[in-house]
Protein backbone atom coordinates (compact mmCIF):
# COMPACT_ATOMS: atom_id res chain seq x y z
CA UNK A 1 0.00 0.00 0.00
CA UNK A 2 1.19 3.79 -0.68
CA UNK A 3 1.85 5.93 2.26
CA UNK A 4 -0.94 7.95 3.87
CA UNK A 5 -0.02 11.09 2.07
CA UNK A 6 -0.09 9.53 -1.71
CA UNK A 7 -3.41 9.99 -2.74
CA UNK A 8 -3.12 6.22 -5.20
CA UNK A 9 -3.08 2.94 -3.55
CA UNK A 10 -1.86 -0.09 -4.83
CA UNK A 11 -3.68 -3.74 -4.39
CA UNK A 12 -2.08 -6.90 -4.72
CA UNK A 13 -3.80 -9.54 -6.88
CA UNK A 14 -6.24 -11.24 -4.95
CA UNK A 15 -6.63 -8.81 -1.66
CA UNK A 16 -9.63 -6.48 -1.19
CA UNK A 17 -9.91 -2.75 -1.46
CA UNK A 18 -12.89 -3.03 0.71
CA UNK A 19 -15.51 -5.66 1.95
CA UNK A 20 -19.20 -5.95 2.09
CA UNK A 21 -20.24 -4.60 5.65
CA UNK A 22 -17.36 -2.37 5.62
CA UNK A 23 -17.15 1.57 6.85
CA UNK A 24 -16.43 3.80 4.50
CA UNK A 25 -16.22 7.22 2.87
CA UNK A 26 -13.82 6.91 -0.21
CA UNK A 27 -14.47 6.08 -4.20
CA UNK A 28 -11.85 4.79 -6.42
CA UNK A 29 -10.63 5.41 -10.25
CA UNK A 30 -8.56 2.57 -11.31
CA UNK A 31 -5.25 3.89 -13.58
CA UNK A 32 -4.23 0.08 -13.95
CA UNK A 33 -5.63 -3.32 -13.21
CA UNK A 34 -8.62 -5.50 -12.99
CA UNK A 35 -11.17 -4.55 -9.64
CA UNK A 36 -13.92 -7.21 -9.59
CA UNK A 37 -17.13 -5.73 -7.92
CA UNK A 38 -18.99 -9.06 -5.89
CA UNK A 39 -21.63 -9.67 -4.02
CA UNK A 40 -20.76 -12.02 -1.30
CA UNK A 41 -24.10 -12.44 0.33
CA UNK A 42 -25.54 -15.83 -0.64
CA UNK A 43 -23.23 -16.56 -3.76
CA UNK A 44 -20.19 -14.25 -4.37
CA UNK A 45 -21.83 -13.39 -7.49
CA UNK A 46 -19.63 -10.76 -9.46
CA UNK A 47 -21.99 -7.86 -10.30
CA UNK A 48 -19.53 -6.11 -12.13
CA UNK A 49 -15.92 -6.15 -13.64
CA UNK A 50 -13.64 -3.26 -13.94
CA UNK A 51 -10.81 -1.85 -15.68
CA UNK A 52 -9.05 1.36 -16.46
CA UNK A 53 -10.60 4.09 -16.20
CA UNK A 54 -13.69 2.73 -14.30
CA UNK A 55 -13.91 3.98 -10.51
CA UNK A 56 -16.03 2.79 -8.01
CA UNK A 57 -17.28 3.25 -4.70
CA UNK A 58 -19.16 6.47 -5.34
CA UNK A 59 -22.01 5.96 -3.29
CA UNK A 60 -20.07 6.20 -0.24
CA UNK A 61 -19.59 10.12 -1.34
CA UNK A 62 -23.81 10.14 -1.54
CA UNK A 63 -24.66 8.57 2.07
CA UNK A 64 -23.17 7.15 5.13
CA UNK A 65 -24.31 3.72 4.81
CA UNK A 66 -21.82 0.62 5.20
CA UNK A 67 -20.22 -1.02 1.69
CA UNK A 68 -22.90 -3.29 -0.11
CA UNK A 69 -20.17 -5.24 -2.04
CA UNK A 70 -16.78 -6.11 -2.10
CA UNK A 71 -14.04 -5.03 -4.23
CA UNK A 72 -11.71 -7.24 -4.96
CA UNK A 73 -8.56 -7.33 -6.86
CA UNK A 74 -8.49 -9.31 -9.70
CA UNK A 75 -5.12 -8.16 -10.72
CA UNK A 76 -2.45 -5.67 -8.82
CA UNK A 77 -4.00 -2.69 -9.25
CA UNK A 78 -3.41 0.86 -8.63
CA UNK A 79 -6.13 3.14 -7.94
CA UNK A 80 -6.71 7.40 -7.29
CA UNK A 81 -8.33 7.45 -3.97
CA UNK A 82 -11.08 10.39 -3.33
CA UNK A 83 -12.32 11.40 -0.36
CA UNK A 84 -15.75 12.28 1.06
CA UNK A 85 -14.05 15.53 1.51
CA UNK A 86 -12.36 16.18 -1.35
CA UNK A 87 -15.35 15.22 -3.74
CA UNK A 88 -16.74 18.44 -4.06
CA UNK A 89 -13.74 19.98 -5.10
CA UNK A 90 -13.26 17.14 -7.73
CA UNK A 91 -16.57 17.73 -9.41
CA UNK A 92 -15.96 21.61 -9.66
CA UNK A 93 -12.89 20.80 -11.20
CA UNK A 94 -14.24 18.04 -13.93
CA UNK A 95 -17.69 17.74 -14.47
CA UNK A 96 -17.20 15.16 -16.89
CA UNK A 97 -16.46 12.63 -13.30
CA UNK A 98 -20.27 14.03 -11.92
CA UNK A 99 -21.60 13.27 -15.91
CA UNK A 100 -20.06 9.52 -15.49
CA UNK A 101 -21.01 9.01 -12.24
CA UNK A 102 -24.80 9.68 -12.90
CA UNK A 103 -24.43 7.44 -16.14
CA UNK A 104 -23.08 4.52 -14.11
CA UNK A 105 -25.94 4.38 -11.85
CA UNK A 106 -28.46 5.04 -14.87
CA UNK A 107 -26.63 1.89 -16.40
CA UNK A 108 -26.55 -0.01 -12.81
CA UNK A 109 -30.16 0.20 -12.36
CA UNK A 110 -31.46 -0.78 -15.83
CA UNK A 111 -29.23 -3.56 -14.75
CA UNK A 112 -31.20 -4.60 -11.85
CA UNK A 113 -34.71 -4.26 -13.62
CA UNK A 114 -33.69 -6.33 -15.91
CA UNK A 115 -32.49 -8.85 -13.54
CA UNK A 116 -35.82 -8.53 -11.29
CA UNK A 117 -37.70 -8.91 -15.00
CA UNK A 118 -35.91 -12.29 -15.93
CA UNK A 119 -36.24 -13.66 -12.33
CA UNK A 120 -40.00 -12.82 -12.50
CA UNK A 121 -40.47 -14.31 -16.06
CA UNK A 122 -38.69 -17.43 -14.19
CA UNK A 123 -40.80 -17.98 -11.28
CA UNK A 124 -44.61 -17.41 -13.18
CA UNK A 125 -42.95 -19.89 -15.68
CA UNK A 126 -42.16 -22.42 -13.32
CA UNK A 127 -45.34 -22.12 -11.35
CA UNK A 128 -47.22 -22.57 -14.78
CA UNK A 129 -45.70 -25.59 -15.32
CA UNK A 130 -46.08 -27.11 -11.32
CA UNK A 131 -49.87 -26.24 -12.07
CA UNK A 132 -50.79 -27.88 -15.70
CA UNK A 133 -52.42 -31.34 -14.98
CA UNK A 134 -50.34 -33.87 -16.12
CA UNK A 135 -51.30 -36.39 -19.29
CA UNK A 136 -52.09 -40.06 -18.10
CA UNK A 137 -50.19 -42.63 -19.86
CA UNK A 138 -52.64 -45.04 -21.80
CA UNK A 139 -53.07 -48.58 -20.81
CA UNK A 140 -50.85 -50.81 -22.52
CA UNK A 141 -52.19 -53.17 -25.49
CA UNK A 142 -51.59 -56.75 -24.99
CA UNK A 143 -48.77 -57.72 -27.63
CA UNK A 144 -50.25 -58.83 -31.51
CA UNK A 145 -48.52 -61.67 -32.92
CA UNK A 146 -47.21 -60.31 -36.16
CA UNK A 147 -45.00 -62.55 -38.61
CA UNK A 148 -41.57 -61.60 -38.86
CA UNK A 149 -40.37 -58.77 -41.95
CA UNK A 150 -37.65 -59.35 -43.07
CA UNK A 151 -35.24 -55.86 -42.38
CA UNK A 152 -34.51 -53.52 -45.09
CA UNK A 153 -30.90 -52.42 -46.19
CA UNK A 154 -29.14 -50.35 -44.22
CA UNK A 155 -28.15 -46.87 -46.32
CA UNK A 156 -24.67 -45.51 -45.49
CA UNK A 157 -24.73 -42.06 -44.65
CA UNK A 158 -21.88 -39.53 -45.54
CA UNK A 159 -20.08 -38.04 -42.21
CA UNK A 160 -21.78 -34.63 -41.41
CA UNK A 161 -19.00 -32.09 -41.18
CA UNK A 162 -19.92 -29.16 -38.67
CA UNK A 163 -19.29 -25.91 -40.34
CA UNK A 164 -16.76 -24.01 -39.07
CA UNK A 165 -17.78 -20.33 -37.63
CA UNK A 166 -17.98 -17.48 -39.89
CA UNK A 167 -15.38 -14.48 -39.30
CA UNK A 168 -16.61 -11.23 -38.60
CA UNK A 169 -15.06 -8.01 -39.18
CA UNK A 170 -15.92 -4.28 -39.15
CA UNK A 171 -16.29 -2.52 -42.43
CA UNK A 172 -15.64 1.38 -42.34
CA UNK A 173 -18.56 3.08 -44.50
CA UNK A 174 -17.18 5.91 -45.82
CA UNK A 175 -13.61 4.79 -46.25
CA UNK A 176 -13.53 1.30 -46.67
CA UNK A 177 -11.45 0.19 -44.59
CA UNK A 178 -11.32 -3.11 -42.37
CA UNK A 179 -11.40 -3.62 -38.89
CA UNK A 180 -10.31 -6.64 -37.59
CA UNK A 181 -12.22 -8.51 -34.97
CA UNK A 182 -9.97 -10.72 -33.14
CA UNK A 183 -10.85 -14.57 -33.11
CA UNK A 184 -9.81 -15.45 -29.66
CA UNK A 185 -10.98 -12.21 -27.92
CA UNK A 186 -14.55 -12.27 -26.74
CA UNK A 187 -14.85 -8.34 -25.71
CA UNK A 188 -13.80 -5.67 -27.58
CA UNK A 189 -14.28 -2.02 -26.19
CA UNK A 190 -15.00 0.96 -29.17
CA UNK A 191 -14.15 4.14 -27.90
CA UNK A 192 -10.74 7.03 -28.48
CA UNK A 193 -7.49 6.19 -27.56
CA UNK A 194 -6.96 8.15 -23.88
CA UNK A 195 -3.20 9.77 -24.01
CA UNK A 196 -3.87 10.24 -20.28
CA UNK A 197 -4.67 6.83 -18.77
CA UNK A 198 -2.47 5.20 -21.79
CA UNK A 199 -5.66 3.19 -23.01
CA UNK A 200 -6.61 2.39 -25.91
CA UNK A 201 -9.31 0.49 -27.05
CA UNK A 202 -9.47 -2.74 -29.34
CA UNK A 203 -11.17 -0.73 -31.81
CA UNK A 204 -9.70 2.70 -31.85
CA UNK A 205 -12.22 4.72 -34.43
CA UNK A 206 -9.92 8.51 -33.17
CA UNK A 207 -8.51 8.30 -36.97
CA UNK A 208 -12.16 8.63 -38.16
CA UNK A 209 -13.99 10.74 -35.60
CA UNK A 210 -13.40 14.38 -37.64
CA UNK A 211 -15.88 15.78 -35.37
CA UNK A 212 -14.86 14.64 -32.03
CA UNK A 213 -17.93 12.75 -31.06
CA UNK A 214 -16.32 9.46 -29.76
CA UNK A 215 -16.10 8.77 -25.79
CA UNK A 216 -12.69 7.40 -24.59
CA UNK A 217 -15.14 4.13 -23.82
CA UNK A 218 -17.89 4.53 -26.26
CA UNK A 219 -19.33 0.96 -26.65
CA UNK A 220 -18.82 -2.80 -26.68
CA UNK A 221 -18.69 -5.50 -29.04
CA UNK A 222 -19.41 -8.70 -27.02
CA UNK A 223 -18.70 -11.96 -29.16
CA UNK A 224 -20.40 -15.43 -27.68
CA UNK A 225 -19.48 -18.18 -29.81
CA UNK A 226 -20.74 -17.10 -33.66
CA UNK A 227 -23.24 -14.41 -31.99
CA UNK A 228 -22.25 -10.90 -31.95
CA UNK A 229 -23.91 -8.54 -29.58
CA UNK A 230 -23.42 -4.20 -29.11
CA UNK A 231 -23.60 -2.96 -26.34
CA UNK A 232 -23.96 1.12 -25.67
CA UNK A 233 -21.41 2.21 -22.85
CA UNK A 234 -22.56 5.77 -22.23
CA UNK A 235 -21.13 7.31 -25.14
CA UNK A 236 -22.26 11.21 -25.15
CA UNK A 237 -23.31 10.98 -28.85
CA UNK A 238 -24.98 7.77 -28.67
CA UNK A 239 -24.87 4.23 -30.60
CA UNK A 240 -27.26 3.53 -33.07
CA UNK A 241 -27.89 0.21 -34.81
CA UNK A 242 -29.45 0.63 -38.41
CA UNK A 243 -30.26 4.15 -37.73
CA UNK A 244 -31.63 3.30 -34.06
CA UNK A 245 -30.31 4.75 -31.30
CA UNK A 246 -29.66 2.60 -28.28
CA UNK A 247 -30.24 3.19 -24.60
CA UNK A 248 -27.72 3.80 -22.62
CA UNK A 249 -26.39 0.38 -20.96
CA UNK A 250 -28.68 -1.36 -23.52
CA UNK A 251 -27.89 -4.20 -25.57
CA UNK A 252 -28.48 -5.80 -28.88
CA UNK A 253 -27.72 -8.81 -30.71
CA UNK A 254 -25.91 -8.29 -34.30
CA UNK A 255 -25.96 -9.89 -37.93
CA UNK A 256 -23.43 -9.89 -41.24
CA UNK A 257 -24.81 -6.58 -43.21
CA UNK A 258 -25.99 -4.59 -39.90
CA UNK A 259 -24.44 -0.64 -39.69
CA UNK A 260 -23.33 0.98 -36.69
CA UNK A 261 -22.81 4.36 -35.64
CA UNK A 262 -20.36 5.11 -33.06
CA UNK A 263 -20.89 9.36 -32.44
CA UNK A 264 -20.48 10.33 -36.54
CA UNK A 265 -17.99 6.82 -37.28
CA UNK A 266 -20.29 4.67 -39.01
CA UNK A 267 -19.34 0.85 -39.63
CA UNK A 268 -20.77 -1.95 -41.05
CA UNK A 269 -20.40 -5.45 -39.79
CA UNK A 270 -19.49 -8.20 -42.66
CA UNK A 271 -18.14 -11.56 -42.91
CA UNK A 272 -14.56 -11.48 -43.72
Amino acid sequence: MSNAKDPFIEVPAGAAVYKEGDAGSDMYIIESGQIDIVRQSGSDEVVDSLGPGDFFGETAMLEEQPRGVTALAKTASRMLRIERAAFADVLRQNVEIAVRIMRKMVARQRRTEQRMHEAQTELMKAKAASAAPRAQAPAPRPPVAREPVPAAPVAKSEPVVASAPQHMVLRHVAGGQILPLDAACNEFLVGRADPVTGVTPEIDLGAFDTNRSLSRRHAKILRQGALYFVRDEGGANGTFVNGERMNPGASMALKPGDTLRFGSVEVELVIA
